[in-house]
């Protein structure tokens, strides 16, 4: 829907949004007006599409900058040889900002039309996807190799088309991060529609029944890891590497043959009924309970040090803090992992959960809530320019407060449980080794006349709960550890669709590695989890997946079937970016000597792994390079992130 807003003081006849200071061009035309103002004004120009990427790499904050939101451009237009194409505002799939049925997933599906591949989310604009080089996990089907023209605005407000095959520039400004212009259109040769069967199953790593070699060269009956990824049409790989956990979880699908179709998936074709694929537990018929559970775990583990240092009594403060370190790697991380990726033992029935008695003198009957609010932090509503990745925490991410049971609730949030959590039996029993160290805690806390509240209660923002909606999915009769699952194209291919961007707020740094060298990557990555302990492996995952080879001047995958190592890291209240980037450090690191390309849209290195690295791995570097000056020769649409990410020279005044 077109949204009511003023014009612009710059460009009058263009929509303008001055709280985001975002401007809204709602064609082609006025894309141009707003290129050609900042050419005659000497002001940068840059696009937000879902702010999906790391903030620095998005908008420019320069005063008076041209930012822009294709929001409001959009059209898909259906051609007659069997093109489809797409102006670059248009959102790509489910979970997008715009209902579903504008989206281009949805008029691809209803013409009978599919993507070869896509990401693990689809709620980025088209533009945006492409030029950063996203991709999915197919070693056989590309997003890429579907699109088969490209328009931009360059520099000058100068319209260029480009075709594959024959202009040679469209392997160059496909992916290029938007310094060769503003993406107008682009034009896609589509597949015909399919849909998909798969199953996720959790592995442990010493298990020797995985049909899967994650660390060999393989063997007769089990192929190694690149030999899976090479014969497998899609697949992603969440790798748990906490000692006490050490699991792999392996998602894999294909496309359904017509012969494939049973009666269970619904028959004929037309007729197909899907089994989505949940990638957590079904909890009052939705997701999200789940995700409440494990973003109050992240934001606790991050935070507890702030936490207990708000305990006065200096020696209380110190014994609640070794006792949390004692318990936190080896009892509670894994406990909680394994609610989340509980490892596949077979097919026998899930065990009874043990009765327990309540320890005496630990906990009263007091009754806290537990609060994760919205995080407005004061800030001036200017989101789209500051947000980058956190854009998807519409705002910055959930604040986690503590309150009494007659605490009112506030605006933005609503009571989630009807019944409390019992901090004993619904969670600290059933952790391994917990137990031995009750008795201590129960010891510090009656030294100081105190006992910790049993039962809790949970409240999250209201419009978090908006999927919340009981019976609107069903708990399928799978196994503990392992799923099936059948699907639209478009709807479990997108794998992580349901992930909260609130609840779950993540940030990443992927990095691309010859294919070749994946078992080396692997065996580099356990041994230094093994060495590092925590420190290494943080408390999340990392995805381990591939990327077909392409022939795109700057795409990561240029030239080479790639393994792409993805680490995670839960963006929480408490950590702050000196702590993520030095997270990150250590993989950057690690592994530099196989002459990785790191994802233009998520945490880059830089120093020695900065421009002249990466000028070394793109052989068409140079050639990129002089054809962006060409395109924008006064570097409109050049940041001072850009300029030191790809090592731009200042222009001369």
């Amino acid at each position: 829907m077109t949204v009511a807003r003023e014009l612009s003081p710059q460009v009058p006849s263009i929509q303008f949004d001055s709280q985001t200071g975002l401007h809204h061009p709602t064609s082609e035309e006025e894309i141009i007006q707003l290129v050609q103002y900042a050419n005659t004004n000497n002001l940068p120009v840059r696009v937000i599409g879902s702010g999906h990427s790391v903030k620095e790499a998005i908008l420019s904050t320069a005063p008076n900058a041209i930012n822009m939101s294709l929001d409001q451009y959009r059209k898909v237009t259906f051609n007659s040889d069997g093109t489809v194409t797409v102006q670059a505002g248009c959102y790509l799939g489910l979970d997008a900002p715009q209902p579903w049925e504008n989206t281009f997933f949805y008029q691809l599906s209803m013409n009978g039309q599919a993507s070869p591949d896509m990401g693990g989310i689809t709620h980025q604009a088209v533009g945006g996807f492409t030029t950063m080089g996203c991709s999915g996990g197919s070693l056989k089907y590309s997003y890429t190799d579907s699109i088969v023209g490209i328009s931009l605005v360059d520099g000058q407000g100068v319209v260029h088309s480009y075709s594959r095959g024959k202009d040679p520039e469209f392997e160059a400004v496909l992916v290029s991060m938007g310094l060769m212009g503003i993406t107008s259109t682009l034009t896609f040769s589509p597949d015909d529609h399919f849909n998909i069967i798969g199953d996720e199953t959790c592995y442990s790593l010493n298990d020797v029944n995985c049909p899967i070699d994650f660390f060999g060269p393989g063997t007769a009956d089990k192929p190694s890891l690149e030999q899976f990824m090479r014969q497998t049409e899609y697949t992603r790989l969440l790798w748990w590497p906490q000692k006490g956990a050490e699991r792999i979880v392996v998602w894999q699908a294909r496309r359904l043959a017509t012969e494939d179709y049973v009666p269970e998936f619904g028959y004929p074709p037309e007729n197909f009924q899907p089994k989505p694929y949940l990638e957590f537990p079904v909890v009052l018929g939705s997701e999200i309970p789940a995700q409440i559970v494990a973003s109050l775990f992240y934001q606790l583990s991050a935070g507890w040090p702030t936490l207990v240092n708000l305990i006065p009594d200096p020696t209380l403060r110190a014994e609640i803090t070794l006792l949390i370190e004692l318990t936190y790697g080896p009892c509670i991380l894994p406990f909680v992992i394994d609610q989340f990726a509980p490892v596949y033992t077979g097919d026998a029935p899930p065990a009874e959960a043990p009765q327990l008695e309540v320890p005496q003198g630990v906990f009263s009957d007091e009754v806290r809530i537990v609060e994760l609010a919205k995080n407005t932090g004061g800030e001036p509503p200017r989101g789209a320019a500051v947000q980058g990745s956190a854009g998807r925490r519409a705002a910055g991410g959930p604040v986690l407060r503590l309150l009494h049971p007659e605490a009112p609730t506030s605006a933005d949030s609503s009571r989630v449980t009807s019944v409390a959590i019992d901090l004993w039996k619904d969670v600290l029993a059933r952790m391994p080794g917990v137990s031995t160290h009750i008795p201590k805690l129960q010891s510090i806390l009656s030294e100081h006349g105190l006992k910790l509240p049993r039962y809790y209660h949970i409240h999250v923002p209201s419009d978090v709960l908006r999927e919340l909606k009981p019976g609107s999915k069903t708990v399928p009769p799978d196994t503990k550890g392992k799923q099936e699952f059948w699907d639209y194209w478009y709807s479990s291919l997108p794998m992580d669709n349901d992930v909260s961007d609130f609840l779950m707020p993540t940030e990443f740094t992927e990095l691309w590695i010859p294919l070749e060298k994946t078992q080396e990557v692997m065996n580099k990555l356990r041994d230094f989890y093994d060495q590092g302990g925590l420190g290494a492996t943080g408390s999340y995952s990392c995805e381990i997946y591939a990327a077909k080879a392409d022939s795109l001047w700057l795409s990561p995958a240029y030239k080479q079937d790639v393994v792409r190592v993805d680490v995670f890291w839960f963006h929480d209240l408490f950590r702050d970016e000196a702590a993520l980037k030095a997270f990150y450090q250590q993989y950057w690191d690690l592994l530099k000597e196989y002459d990785f390309r790191p994802h233009w849209a998520k945490y880059m290195p830089g120093g020695d792994m900065g421009p002249e690295y990466l000028a070394q791995r793109y052989p068409q570097w140079n050639q990129f390079l002089a054809l962006r000056a060409k395109m924008d020769p006064k570097q409109l649409f050049v940041t001072d992130y850009w300029r030191e990410a790809l090592g731009i020279p200042q222009n001369n005044p």
